[in-house]
């Protein structure tokens, strides 16, 4: 079995163009999946312990939107480890679980927002 070096992403746009050339080819399919998910569930854990919320949600002094903070970067944490399992499930046939993959490349799209909107990506540098 071929080793598999997966290198994390620096910025978004390599991350969008990681996910576009992957639709075609499994290598980078199984690459996508497990550095995107894996960036992901860094960037939200690191946001989530170093730093604290701030604009939004602590103009109104009310503690819902400071708990919506950490709700966000939780459940993106989760989600880019889901994506890691389904980037690990993908690689033991990408034949037949090609199309599963590229679903969950698409779909996890919407945590790389959230994300990349809250700064996450500026924590990893």
């Amino acid at each position: 079995m071929d080793s598999l070096c997966i290198e994390m992403p620096a910025t978004a746009p390599e991350v969008a163009g990681q996910m576009a050339d992957a639709a075609h080819d499994d290598r980078k399919l199984v690459r996508a999946l497990v550095g995107g998910g894996a960036a992901k569930a860094v960037a939200a854990l690191v946001l989530a312990l170093y730093r604290s919320p701030g604009g939004v949600f602590v103009l109104r002094g009310g503690s819902a939107p400071f708990y919506a903070y950490y709700g966000v970067l939780v459940a993106v944490a989760l989600l880019g480890a889901v994506e890691v399992a389904v980037g690990f499930w993908v690689s033991g046939d990408p034949d037949r679980r090609r199309g599963s993959g590229r679903l969950a490349v698409w779909v996890s799209v919407v945590p790389l927002v959230f994300v990349a909107g809250l700064g996450g990506f500026a924590v990893l540098k």
